[in-house]
């Protein structure tokens, strides 16, 4: 602050000094006038050369009001965390470490949801599956997300992996894997015919009847129709199994298609199609399906969700459907047909707590060839249903809780039928 006073007066008496000088040039003539300005320009130096002689003040911040603290402009470039590797690829580390617990009053014998396979009424595991409770962590989760940037544009990849895999739904599992560049994923990710994002809340992992969660080993293209229009095309792996698709040597890999819209309001909607192959040493069909759904906002705390699918002989892609085929004496394939809907209503009741009451339903075609073939198959089901209601709590942004309460029941095409009844709960840290 001293030098700083020091300066500024310096400053004032050269300025004042070359005033002076100035005056003098004009007023050579005036020896009284020059008199004066010499005595005036001494003074003013008296007056600061006093001034530089006082004790410096020193300001102390009061103590009642809260210290300011300086702060700079963020700058987005750098506030995500990412890593180089000595490659040159970004990458970028995500996850979530999950407990969930179950209370089972009536149901099959897994942790998550199987409603297509809970024990039928009067049977011994009807009986002995009643009130268990199951706890696991197979459901947490590690992921990275990778860039690379090159001379002919960025290229993108991800790998995500968890534990819920396998029939016992507790073994190591790659649920994502793949690469992008500009319009172009290969690789395995989700199928193309499903959307996630309009499945309604659930606490349970494997979600309910109208879920459809097929990850597909493909190739996709996207693109942009308009700003608020995209679409995708893709050839995928049918990754078939005994269960969905018996004695199957099918050649062809399933064409997928999806359109996608974005309203003004914020609300979307998405179409999606599939033809494939079935094929035995036998016999062959062509499998095929649509899907509609979508969310509307109704209100900022409100969130509608609904998803619907019709399919014909194709068991993959929509969980708790039966088998795509069935096979008759004579080695001929007959196809299963089902419709199926699943819808939710989620509201916000506070920033940290909200709730979803949702209900999913599944009706298989009852008067085909494949109904009859599977008449007493207690595996196969001409209709499924499950109504569930959750609450979860968000104290912290990483942290959040959840409890469930779901019922539902399935029919055989013989019309016996099973119940599940419990209680889900799950814990979640994210990072």
């Amino acid at each position: 602050m001293d030098k700083l006073i020091n300066l500024r007066s310096k400053h004032l008496v050269l300025a004042v000094s070359s005033m002076a000088v100035m005056s003098l040039a004009h007023a050579g003539e005036n020896t009284t006038e020059i008199e004066q300005l010499r005595q005036e320009v001494k003074e003013l130096r008296t007056l600061l050369n006093a001034s530089l002689q006082q004790p410096a003040v020193t300001l102390k911040p009061r103590s009642d009001v809260t210290p300011q603290v300086k702060t700079t402009p963020l700058n987005t470039s750098q506030s995500v965390k990412t890593n180089i590797l000595p490659s040159g690829a970004e990458v970028n580390l995500y996850g979530y470490i999950r407990a969930d617990a179950s209370y089972q009053m009536e149901g099959a014998a897994t942790m998550y949801n199987n409603i297509s396979g809970v024990p039928l009424k009067d049977t011994v595991e009807a009986t002995n599956q009643k009130d268990r409770l199951r706890t696991t962590v197979n459901v947490t989760r590690l992921g990275l997300n990778f860039k690379t940037p090159t001379s002919i544009g960025d290229i993108g990849g991800k790998l995500e992996m968890d534990f819920f895999g396998g029939s016992t739904r507790d073994q190591f599992r790659i649920r994502h894997a793949y690469l992008t560049y500009d319009k172009w994923l290969v690789g395995q990710t989700w199928s193309t015919f499903v959307a996630p994002e309009y499945i309604p809340d659930t606490v349970d992992a494997a979600t309910f009847v109208g879920g459809a969660l097929q990850r597909s080993p493909l190739i996709r293209y996207s693109d942009q129709l308009s700003e608020n229009t995209n679409y995708a095309i893709s050839i995928e792996d049918p990754k078939y199994t005994e269960a969905t698709d018996p004695a199957n040597r099918m050649r062809m890999p399933a064409l997928v298609g999806r359109l996608n819209h974005k309203f003004a309001d914020g609300s979307t909607i998405s179409g999606r199609s599939f033809i494939a192959e079935k094929k035995t040493g036998e016999d062959e069909q062509l499998a095929w399906g649509i899907g509609l759904g979508g969310k509307y906002q109704i209100t900022p705390e409100t969130l509608l969700k609904a998803d619907y699918y019709h399919v014909k002989g194709d068991g993959r892609f929509v969980l708790w459907s039966n088998s795509g085929y069935a096979i008759d004496e004579n080695n001929n394939m007959h196809s299963n047909e089902f419709d199926v809907i699943a819808a939710g209503i989620t509201h916000r009741f506070t920033p940290k707590i909200r709730s979803t009451l949702g209900y999913g339903y599944m009706k298989a075609q009852d008067d085909n060839e494949f109904s009859r073939l599977k008449y007493d198959d207690a595996s196969q089901n001409k209709q499924l249903w499950q109504g569930w209601i959750n609450a979860m709590y968000n104290p912290y942004k990483p942290v959040t809780f959840g409890v469930e309460y779901v019922y539902g029941e399935r029919e055989t095409f013989n019309n016996r039928t099973g119940v599940d009844n419990r209680f889900n709960m799950m814990a979640i840290y994210d990072f």
